[in-house]
């Protein structure tokens, strides 16, 4: 994903424009989740909910980083990541738990967004802003997701695993060949185990084997060390494919298991159906759940194949889906752009699937 720098005006009329659209229409009181490519289930997904917060999280805490060092690029990307691309998916049940604390977090994070931008705050400024973000985002994941299922190892394990497998690819596409290539990705895998790290120590009783945390935390330190010395995203999946095992000895449902046994072909099927809901979402008036779709088609399918199919194609792909069709929603547009803009899609795709037939790996 490449991050274009905003300016104030953007933010502002960016922010308009959620706010309208989140306050111009009602809610389903039946939450309905569809995160990391799963099929809708008429229930809870409390594991993506909680991983997208700690996502959430790990950028604010790689914006304080990175402002303390005086990047206002990277201190920008990191604050506006979790509006451009992991919102959208926390919305609808945060809004069916708490409406007034879903109007404070999107506030919140548009606040701590226009502070990020250069000479809009001092580093105690934006340090005590974030700060702040970071202790309403943990009060969100409190306020969804049961206490009851909050204090549960299983579910500290599976969001554990979740963040390891998306830092994974996070880290993909920011490192080849032992050089940084897109700095704002790698930060965001290497972000993205230190907040599952921080899950694993605060989840007491993650085993009752001495020897398997040992082993873990063991495995923990070996990751950071090859994330540090840039190691081949290759040797980063098997140390995570490992640890996801050793999180759950007894399970072969792992995440890492998952995603490793999706191909291309598999993602790319997936996002033309998820489009077609979008169509379907967005004929029915209810754009969040069309945008809500437009960001899971992006974040949890495309970003995984843009590695395989060129940057050409990437880039095209992104500009179409993760901005356009986003922008559009935003902004009203007619179906018939929607659709139009959706067939612009469709083609990347098919090119994408012709490229991939033409350079089997």
């Amino acid at each position: 994903m490449n991050f274009c720098k905003r300016t104030d005006l953007i933010l502002v009329l960016i922010t308009a424009v959620v706010t309208t659209s989140i306050l111009g229409f009602a809610l389903s009181n039946q939450v309905v989740a569809q995160i990391n490519g799963t099929q809708q289930q008429n229930q809870m997904d409390y594991t993506g909910f909680h991983s997208n917060i700690e996502q959430i999280i790990a950028h604010l805490e790689k914006a304080e980083y990175n402002k303390f060092f005086n990047n206002n690029t990277l201190t920008l990307g990191h604050a506006l990541h979790p509006i451009e691309e992991v919102l959208t998916l926390v919305t609808i049940p945060l809004s069916t738990a708490d409406s007034n604390l879903n109007d404070t977090y999107f506030k919140d994070l548009y606040q701590l967004s226009a502070l990020a931008s250069p000479g809009n705050s001092t580093v105690d400024e934006f340090d005590n802003k974030s700060k702040s973000s970071i202790e309403l985002s943990n009060e969100v994941v409190a306020t969804v997701i049961p206490a009851t299922v909050l204090s549960t190892t299983e579910h500290n394990v599976s969001v554990i695993k979740d963040l390891l497998t998306i830092s994974g690819s996070e880290y993909k596409e920011g490192v080849a060949g032992g050089n940084i290539i897109l700095e704002l990705e790698y930060q965001d895998g290497s972000a993205f185990m230190d907040r599952a790290y921080t899950l694993f120590n605060n989840t007491q009783n993650i085993s009752n084997d001495t020897q398997s945390v040992t082993k873990l935390l063991s495995d923990f330190s070996n990751l950071t060390d090859s994330v540090q010395s840039l190691k081949e995203p290759a040797v980063i999946d098997q140390i995570i494919q490992k640890m996801n095992i050793g999180l759950s000895p007894n399970d072969n449902s792992t995440t890492s298991d998952v995603s490793s046994s999706q191909t291309s072909q598999d993602y790319i099927d997936t996002i033309r159906g998820l489009l077609n809901e979008v169509i379907t979402a967005y004929e029915s008036n209810d754009k969040i759940k069309a945008k809500e779709l437009t960001t899971i088609a992006y974040l949890d399918n495309f970003e995984y194949i843009e590695a395989s199919i060129g940057k050409e194609l990437s880039d095209r792909g992104e500009a179409l889906l993760r901005e356009k069709l986003r922008e559009q929603i935003d902004g009203n547009a007619s179906i018939d752009e929607i659709k139009q803009n959706i067939a612009d899609i469709n083609k990347v795709l098919d090119d994408s699937a012709g490229f991939l037939d033409s350079n089997p790996k």
